[in-house]
């Protein structure tokens, strides 16, 4: 079995690259790392330093020439990129953001019963089904980590 350690990144696919950066950095508020011009657009989220010219990210933004099928939903393939956020006030405060600024909201904010995270679900231009949550458990992440995991610092 391969032992995992992290999600590295999501790539996602835009029809118009400018466009979608500024969603992602305007809205999401992403850091460009490194661009080709109009083809990809690296972004983290602002921890990595600035001058190295080496893109490293969280989210790349890929220039593609179609939309989405109008099925795309019912069809094999990514569902939706989820980030976290520190507070469930966060979320609530995001979705109101968001709202505010006409971006679709698609449900939320609510909580989610599986594992509590409170939650809003909306879509960036291109309609990718991006999910902002937090966790509202006392303790999280620590206490509900494998004890390997809280041992090691994770």
């Amino acid at each position: 079995m391969i032992q995992l350690v992290d999600v590295a990144h999501v790539n996602l696919n835009v029809t118009d690259l400018e466009r979608a950066e500024k969603f992602y950095t305007e809205i999401l508020g992403f850091h460009v790392s490194m661009k080709a011009e109009g083809a990809i657009v690296w972004m983290n989220m602002g921890q990595f330093r600035e001058g190295d010219n080496l893109g490293f990210h969280d989210v790349a933004l890929f220039q593609v020439p179609f939309g989405q099928a109008e099925n795309y939903r019912k069809r094999a393939g990514l569902n939706h990129a989820a980030f976290r956020l520190q507070t469930a006030e966060e979320v609530d405060q995001a979705a109101e953001f968001l709202k505010s600024k006409g971006v679709k909201v698609l449900k939320g904010p609510l909580t989610h019963s599986e594992d509590q995270d409170r939650y809003v679900y909306f879509e960036d231009p291109d309609g990718n089904v991006i999910e902002l949550v937090a966790s509202t458990l006392p303790g999280y992440p620590r206490k509900y980590l494998r004890q390997e995991r809280r041992a090691g610092g994770g």
